[in-house]
């Protein structure tokens, strides 16, 4: 599977120009428009919209997945700067995740999201060009966050995931936001 999703970012690379840089754009500029559609379904309830925004989610998500491995085969061929791309694609995710809370309110959850990707986006940033890359424990907390999102969204509109379990999913999230954190600026881990 990894060599087809390969082969075909390497022809939406070759016929249509798009690049890593270019996905992980689409992931920033769609993260605002994405926390507008949230606000409205937390607002009203709407399983319709829910749907609807959870399908534009996954796709911009999926961006993310995309651009990886985009990179790394641009990189077999010819010169690519992995430190930016690298910056730029740590930034996206932090930028999504941020957005899409904030229609949550300000509760002690999205705060100490917030926070910590907030520092992260420092680190990334302000970090050494070889330290700009993801760490593991930032891809757990990504796939954690990821799906965090559209729990909390049909949470809303559902209203029949047990609490217990929400709130459980949100200390795992929380816990491995922080130990993101953690390994970006004490650990030398790639």
């Amino acid at each position: 599977m990894k060599e087809n999703l390969e082969k075909f970012v390497l022809f939406l690379n070759k016929h249509y120009g798009i690049t890593p840089n270019f996905l992980t754009y689409i992931r920033i500029f769609a993260a605002p428009w994405l926390a507008l559609f949230v606000s409205k379904i937390i607002e009203d309830k709407n399983l319709t919209l829910a749907i609807v925004t959870l399908t534009l989610y996954v796709l911009v998500i999926v961006t993310d997945l995309l651009d990886g491995i985009l990179a790394r085969a641009i990189s077999k061929d010819r010169q690519y700067d992995h430190a930016h791309g690298g910056m730029l694609d740590r930034l996206g995710d932090k930028i999504v995740i941020i957005f899409l809370l904030i229609p949550f309110g300000f509760n002690l959850f999205t705060f100490l999201i917030i926070v910590a990707e907030s520092i992260l986006a420092f680190q990334a940033i302000h970090s050494e060009s070889h330290k700009k890359g993801a760490t593991y424990a930032g891809k757990i907390k990504m796939f954690l966050q990821a799906f965090l999102v559209p729990l909390l969204i049909l949470n809303m509109v559902l209203d029949s995931i047990p609490e217990i379990f929400v709130y459980a999913y949100i200390i795992i999230t929380i816990i491995a936001t922080y130990a993101s954190v953690y390994s970006h600026y004490f650990n030398s881990e790639k």
